[in-house]
């Protein structure tokens, strides 16, 4: 177990658990109490069939229970395909594992496909390549949201962290992102 992440013991052969419906003591209204909504925990089986999926689950969670801004989540859609499309590609295990928590106003988003490995960087693509973009583009829009990713140091999870939303700067003419 990694930093507190359980992880199904068993290679599914659909969603196995997806929290999606609802949260723990959703405040009523009125009330000022703030819950986390449950997290995402959901194993499935190694398939590029499967990243819709992932994809859909996390954005759906990232809406209804996060309310995230629908501009951040456009971008999380694409940092979900790029790492668990990744995790597919080039993991070695039967199953890949999408884990989204949040933890006051961010979330932590990790892909673990189990396969212990060199840590990937992102690379600069030929402009004629039809592959090798993904970590470029995640790193690009984890940047934008004005969190941060990585790798555990065996390769096995790629992990990213965002604020839910972003704070207004004169950066961005004082819009918040």
């Amino acid at each position: 177990m990694r930093k507190g992440w359980a992880m199904a013991s068993s290679v599914a052969t659909s969603i196995i658990s997806a929290s999606l419906t609802g949260c723990r003591g959703v405040p009523t209204a009125g009330s000022s109490a703030r819950i986390a909504p449950s997290p995402v925990d959901v194993s499935f089986v190694s398939d590029a069939s499967r990243v819709s999926q992932a994809r859909r689950i996390g954005t759906a969670w990232l809406r209804a229970l996060c309310q995230v801004p629908q501009a951040r989540v456009d971008s999380v859609e694409v940092v979900i395909s790029e790492l668990v499309g990744n995790a597919v590609v080039h993991g070695t295990s039967e199953a890949v594992g999408l884990r989204m928590r949040r933890v006051g106003d961010e979330v932590r988003l990790e892909v673990d496909d189990g396969s212990p490995s060199e840590v990937p960087r992102p690379r600069q693509a030929r402009a004629e390549a039809e592959q090798g973009r993904g970590l470029w583009l995640v790193d690009a829009l984890v940047a934008e949201l004005g969190g941060s990713w990585g790798f555990t140091d065996d390769g096995t999870v790629a992990w990213c962290v965002f604020p839910i939303t972003r704070e207004t700067s004169p950066m961005n003419g004082g819009r918040a992102a």
